[in-house]
């Protein structure tokens, strides 16, 4: 499903910062991604399923809906888009309570390069890390250090 492969963005990245429940990481892949878990319920959003959601509301707003009908028509054009490409959009409601790698509450925001997940209890799977090394993690980004600079053209 789509919240159980978000964390594979930050696969390769470089981590700028990171500390047991926080992390900012530099990494390429989708310009946008969005997961929550609160408990036994998670949600995810890719950047179709997004967008189609915020002209949703704009066009309820535009033909003067309220705050039920823009909700409304957002989830409505959020599940069309979905029904297109079943990876945009991910609602769970019998999720564990608490696992490993989400624990009871995580949020994951993926926005161009930046990754940035919060997570509470703090996991194994952020560790700590500054400045492209990281230490202390479960081991899923496999060791590997970041590229070597290319020299600059002068």
């Amino acid at each position: 499903s789509f919240n159980d492969e978000i964390n594979v963005l930050k696969a390769g990245g470089c981590p700028i910062c990171a500390c047991c429940c926080s992390e900012c990481t530099f990494a390429g892949g989708e310009n946008f991604a969005l997961s929550a878990k609160v408990c036994c319920f998670s949600a995810g959003v890719g950047f179709k399923a997004a967008v189609a959601a915020a002209m949703g509301a704009v066009a309820a707003d535009q033909v003067g809906g309220g705050k039920g009908a823009k909700a409304a028509a957002a989830i409505a054009a959020a599940g069309l888009v979905d029904q297109y490409d079943p990876n945009e959009c991910d609602f769970n409601f019998c999720d564990s309570c608490y696992d490993s790698d989400r624990g009871c509450c995580e949020v994951v925001c993926k926005v161009f390069c930046c990754y940035y997940e919060v997570q509470c209890p703090p996991g194994t799977d952020i560790g700590i890390g500054c400045c492209g090394m990281r230490c202390c993690d479960q081991g899923d980004t496999d060791g590997e250090m970041p590229p070597e600079q290319q020299e600059m053209m002068g």
